[in-house]
């Protein structure tokens, strides 16, 4: 199974199979005196009016800022739209096609200054949520924050405002390390390390917001030592987390933002979800489908819940097998996918039985086809 990458344009478009849409716009913010674009990308259901804002942001691009764009986490834009989200993926000020120059001053490894570098992130993020609750499709009173590395950090600053801009969190790998070379942390810098630290206890302090965190045991800059002091310095002062130290993932631990990452993920997430009374995925439809397969097809159907959108399932038309593509940019290019491949793995005609949470009308027909 294939990630589509390419990036699209002019995306206004929703076929009547499509649950959600697509807009790629240019977001004003203002800062003071300044005023900037960021490159954006919208995913919202299709039917609707109003809907809760997500507000999502990348981490850092190293070497490669300009080719970093909001399309690089448009499989979890497109998963929050299928919650009933209105989904706002954003890029940094010098990222892709935004305006400005990104901020990236922390100080250094004897004179640290990480409070300097989130909170011109976070006043940035603030700009980009004032912008986005003008829309008439967004509901201002529930907002989400989703970051990942600098952009979880960032978040973490912008949540621990009087204010309290958030209804809620989520900080994947969040953090700052100073670096000589790009994407290698300096070594003997505990200073920055404790900069850090009491940033972030500053952001727990009397802050109710509720807020889940996600390391993994591999973070080559935010290994467990590191993640349990953050975490401990958030918590000293009232602030509240739900923590998931995850095993090693793949080679590098800091890219969990990766759609394969997404079945350690994703129930994690919905579960933080509904107990903060906030819309998750309902994936109820596909239950009678999946009770209706053979042990080893329910078993691959499982994993099919697991993954990004927009996805599809197939099976053979004598009701065999199981098979599923996912993480494309449409519904229609994961049914056309789905199908391809379950033809060529059965050798046998196929249909398609699942759409991302819905079973198709008429996939009775093909899981009992074994069966007539």
């Amino acid at each position: 199974m294939l990630v589509s990458v390419g990036l699209l344009l002019s995306l206004q478009q929703a076929t009547a199979a499509e649950l959600v849409k697509e807009e790629s716009l240019s977001l004003p913010i203002q800062i003071g005196s300044k005023t900037m674009e960021l490159e954006t990308l919208v995913v919202r259901p299709v039917d609707g009016d109003r809907f809760p804002l997500v507000l999502i942001v990348n981490g850092s691009a190293g070497a490669n800022p300009s080719e970093m764009h909001p399309e690089w986490l448009a499989h979890i834009a497109h998963d929050f739209a299928h919650r009933g989200w209105i989904a706002a993926s954003v890029v940094w000020p010098g990222y892709g096609r935004s305006t400005g120059t990104f901020m990236n001053k922390a100080g250094n490894c004897s004179r640290p200054d990480v409070s300097m570098f989130l909170n011109a992130h976070g006043d940035e993020l603030a700009a980009a949520l004032k912008t986005l609750r003008t829309r008439s499709d967004v509901d201002p009173s529930v907002t989400l924050g989703l970051g990942i590395s600098i952009g979880g950090a960032s978040m973490l600053d912008l949540a621990g405002r009087t204010d309290r801009p958030l209804t809620a969190v989520i900080n994947i790998s969040g953090g700052v390390y100073h670096y000589t070379t790009v994407g290698v942390a300096d070594p003997n810098c505990s200073l920055f390390q404790d900069d850090l630290v009491r940033d972030f206890t500053g952001f727990g302090r009397n802050n109710p917001t509720p807020t889940l965190w996600f390391y993994a045991a591999n973070d080559p800059y935010f290994g467990p030592d590191l993640a349990q002091r953050l975490l401990a310095g958030y918590r000293s002062g009232g602030g509240n987390v739900d923590f998931v130290g995850l095993p090693p993932f793949g080679q590098d631990g800091h890219t969990l933002y990766k759609w394969n990452a997404n079945p350690l993920l994703e129930p994690r997430i919905d579960d933080f979800l509904r107990r903060n009374h906030l819309p998750a995925m309902n994936q109820d439809e596909l239950a009678p489908l999946i009770s209706a397969l053979t042990p080893v097809d329910r078993a691959s159907a499982e994993l099919y819940l697991k993954q990004v959108t927009e996805k599809a399932a197939a099976m053979a038309e004598d009701g065999t097998g199981f098979y599923w593509w996912y993480g494309l940019r449409s519904i229609e290019d994961a049914r056309r996918q789905a199908q391809a491949y379950c033809e060529k793995k059965s050798g046998k005609t196929c249909h398609i039985v699942a759409e991302n949470a819905h079973p198709v009308d008429g996939w009775q027909r093909t899981v009992s086809g074994s069966r007539q």
